[in-house]
């Protein structure tokens, strides 16, 4: 058994600074291979950077007997590697049929939600900051990509998951390290090493979209292209370039021709329509994106058919409103797009 810190990896975390003194760290453990290595690495890492760890376990409801051995497993790692160590359950197909969602989509929204809401209690409670961990890796990237390109995304969904990104006003980060590793690699250093892990047999169940993809989609790629995995990811990082720069030049435009106000009712941006009319749509569509960032924190869905109907509003004039998820309203008032939140 050759035990012992990544090095690749732990330099990595080190120079992009992912973890610091200090910080919180939230794991999402699934007790699947990825979230089993991510565990044993986050310990390792302790050993060379002080911060805190806890695991959370969410179960979903999905699969009887074998999720409850999922949580029972989890938990017995969790206290083999002395972290704390948290559990939560619901029920994804009682809110999947109550909001109209696919169960894949209603089980990733829910376990978010169990995260974030512990993650902001832990930073309240210790006034530190506090990060969640999770165990994407390089051919969830992938996948999540072609899901992403096939269903219409723009340059943030075809950009694929952030490292590092920004979950809410509050300060919570996500963090995913190992997204520079690939599925076999994490499997050989697991055997490496004799770390357990559970499998999931809805894995291999290919109805849902995601694993078709991951099952018969790429596999197929990779025999037409042995690099097929890695080009997708280099195409990312293009699409990734261009939302940066095209989000750092609506800032500025925001900064020039917006005005952002604040009161006990809620937030709001203006906007100039003359200027936004002298913009093309695609940019338009990268500044009402920008000003509902500046208004949550995060532009969590909202997505393209939302911009589009902001932009709408431009040719409807005085009086013009609409809307939108989160509490968010758009409205034209004096040759100005008001954007607030209330």
């Amino acid at each position: 058994m050759r035990k012992g810190i990544d090095t690749e990896l732990f330099l990595q975390v080190k120079k992009q600074q992912w973890i610091r003194e200090g910080e919180q760290i939230l794991l999402a453990l699934s007790g699947g291979a990825d979230s089993m290595y991510l565990l044993y690495f986050l310990k390792e890492l302790q050993n060379h950077l002080s911060f805190s760890l806890r695991a959370m376990h969410v179960q979903h409801g999905i699969r009887g007997d074998e999720a409850v051995e999922d949580a029972t497993f989890s938990r017995q790692q969790a206290e083999l590697y002395q972290v704390p160590f948290l559990e939560y359950t619901c029920s994804v197909p009682d809110y999947a049929e109550e909001n109209r969602l696919g169960i894949e989509e209603a089980a990733r929204t829910l376990r978010y939600k169990a995260l974030k809401e512990e993650a902001l209690r832990w930073q309240a409670e210790s006034g530190r900051k506090t990060k969640i961990a999770l165990a994407h890796h390089m051919d969830d990237q992938a996948e999540t990509i072609l899901f992403h390109l096939i269903r219409g995304a723009g340059f943030s969904g075809i950009s694929g998951m952030k490292a590092e990104e920004l979950l809410s006003e509050a300060g919570i980060t996500l963090l995913r390290p190992l997204l520079s590793l690939r599925k076999e690699e994490i499997l050989k250093r697991l055997e490496e090493v004799g770390i357990p892990y559970r499998e999931d047999s809805t894995n291999r169940d290919k109805s849902y979209a995601r694993n078709y993809l991951r099952l018969e989609i790429l596999p197929a790629l990779e025999k037409i292209n042995a690099g097929a995995v890695k080009h997708l990811l280099e195409a990312a990082e293009l699409f990734s370039e261009t939302e940066a720069y095209f989000q750092e030049k609506a800032t500025e435009w925001i900064e020039r021709y917006g005005e952002r106000k604040e009161s006990f009712t809620g937030k709001c941006i203006s906007l100039s329509i003359p200027q936004l009319k002298k913009e093309k749509a695609l940019f338009r569509r990268e500044i009402y994106k920008e000003a509902i960032f500046l208004l949550r924190g995060n532009t969590t869905e909202f997505g393209k058919l939302h911009y589009h109907g902001i932009d709408r509003l431009l040719k409807r004039g005085n009086g013009g409103r609409l809307s939108l998820p989160k509490s968010v309203k758009a409205r034209v008032e004096q040759k100005r797009l008001l954007l607030e939140k209330f």
